[in-house]
């Protein structure tokens, strides 16, 4: 672990002169932006500046599963990763007064000229995200965590108590940041700007240019909403608000306040190829704008509201679930093969941004967009044929889209991720024993599939001899809500373990 490194003003300073100087009035980076909409941050950052706000732009950077290598060298894990949506993080530059935490430098891998995966938020400053935002997906997002506070872990705290039974659990939820006086928390601070909410408020979300205020002040807010309607912005219905509540972050620019990420999630392009084009060109901007009048008064916002979560209740599909894992064991001439099945991080553990802040606790960058449902850490490593039966959320009604990513353990990397199509008719064969197979599915991993179908290999490179796995399970955003569902109102998928060298003939 790191030692703490003590604030160096002055290399920040030149730090900051020489990204603020860089070409293109930023950071040096390979974010390409239509010229309308560069247009517009041109206009906003020099209207900004000659009001007396100080601008720094910062770059747009595309985290994959292969970056995953940057986080367990820095991190010791990958966060639960998802496979289905590679990341897009910005980055920005410090101010010259802000701490510097040399333990965050290259966090997550390389950024741009000299800017940071994490930053700290004064209390009348903003972050402003100028978007064209990506193809049509099933899924977009843009949120806020408070990645590591100051602070100790703290053992008699009952969430922690609770998975003594788990130590694995435990060391992930509860761990220090590279930082040794700071714990990781990876705490959303409020419900995210997904593409339900978007679509609400401004009628279209995808291929549109959207703009996004992150502040912890009212009066940021509205001074930046005239700004970009000033630079171009035609309607303030385009523009959306993040607000970082006092009542839960330490703002400020001194080593005792939190520092913070902001990840962007896009997932499952309706046109893969567009999709990709739009990850790789990464057409975004991001200022950092802080105003200078320390004297005016601020307007912070309260603690978050969270959405409230729906579901259409499974429950009534419970007995078809255990059916149709009995059906699966009788297939595979394996009555006894154990199983076990999966939990609901979000009631197992209180998977919720500001309740994980305050333990502090890790909440693995949650979002309240889906529901995690995890299962138990199986090997592969001696022909074992792991076998997922469960609902399918996207045919329940409860999800937009369903996947299922293994996770290699203790790395806790997404290594690869099966998705509702892949799942939809799985359990069609079983249909004479088993009641709205069309609402179940039934889905396998293994070393070696060999002709068994509705099958994914997990090769030695994705998780190596000797590693676990543990399988999550999302459902992001049901059908007509900003979130995703209830998991009080869900049936838990069962994990099956069977003998690979005894597999069935069909099926």
């Amino acid at each position: 672990m790191r030692t703490h490194m003590l604030c160096f003003a002055f290399a920040a300073m030149i730090a900051f002169a020489s990204v603020a100087n860089s070409e293109n009035n930023g950071s040096s980076n390979d974010n390409q932006l239509p010229e309308s909409l560069e247009q517009k941050v041109r206009n906003l950052r020099t209207d900004l500046e000659a009001k007396g706000y100080e601008v720094a732009r910062g770059a747009w950077n595309l985290f994959r599963i292969e970056d995953c290598k940057f986080a367990l060298e820095t991190i010791g894990n990958c966060l639960g990763n998802n496979p289905a949506a590679p990341y897009l993080i910005p980055s920005v530059p410090l101010w010259p007064d802000e701490f510097v935490d040399q333990n965050m430098r290259d966090l997550l891998g390389p950024t741009p000229g000299d800017t940071w995966w994490t930053y700290r938020l004064d209390e009348r400053e903003a972050l402003v995200v100028l978007a064209q935002l990506p193809p049509p997906g099933r899924y977009f997002g843009i949120q806020t965590y408070i990645f590591t506070r100051e602070g100790e872990i703290d053992t008699t705290d009952e969430i922690y108590q609770s998975v003594t039974d788990d130590p694995f659990m435990q060391s992930i939820l509860f761990m220090m940041s590279p930082n040794p006086s700071r714990a990781l928390v990876f705490s959303s601070i409020g419900n995210s700007n997904n593409n339900v909410v978007i679509e609400r408020q401004s009628d279209a979300a995808f291929n549109q240019q959207r703009f996004f205020i992150i502040t912890p002040d009212a009066v940021m807010e509205r001074a930046l909403t005239e700004a970009l309607l000033r630079a171009g912005v035609p309607d303030r219905n385009q523009v959306f608000v993040e607000p970082v509540s006092t009542d839960l972050g330490r703002l400020g620019f001194g080593s005792k306040a939190d520092d913070l990420m902001t990840v962007m999630r896009y997932s499952l392009p309706e046109d893969e190829a567009a999709g990709d084009e739009w990850r790789q060109k990464r057409p975004l901007a991001i200022l950092r704008v802080r105003d200078t009048n320390t004297a005016r008064p601020t307007e912070p916002y309260p603690k978050p509201v969270r959405d409230e979560r729906i579901a259409k209740s499974e429950l009534g599909f419970e007995g078809d679930v255990e059916n149709l894992v009995e059906a699966v064991k009788q297939h595979w001439g394996q009555p006894d093969a154990k199983d076990g099945p999966f939990e609901s991080l979000l009631l197992k553990v209180d998977l919720i941004g500001e309740h994980c802040v305050r333990r502090p606790m890790n909440c693995l960058g949650d979002t309240q967009d889906t529901d995690y449902q995890i299962s138990p850490t199986e090997s592969i490593d001696s022909g074992e044929v792991l076998a997922v039966a469960g609902t399918l959320g996207t045919a329940t009604g409860n999800a937009t889209y369903t996947s299922l990513a293994p996770n290699r353990i203790p790395a806790l990397v997404g290594v690869t991720n099966v998705s509702d199509p892949d799942l939809k008719g799985s359990a069609s064969s079983f249909s004479e024993t088993v009641g709205n197979t069309d609402k179940l599915y039934v889905y396998y991993f293994a070393r070696d599939c060999g002709n068994l179908p509705n099958c994914r290999e997990i090769t030695e490179e994705m998780v190596p001899p000797g590693d676990a796995i543990k399988i999550i399970q999302r459902n992001y955003v049901v059908p007509g809500s900003t979130q995703g569902p209830d998991p009080k109102q869900l049936v838990n998928p069962t994990l099956i373990v069977f003998d690979g060298a005894k597999r069935p003939s069909s099926r």
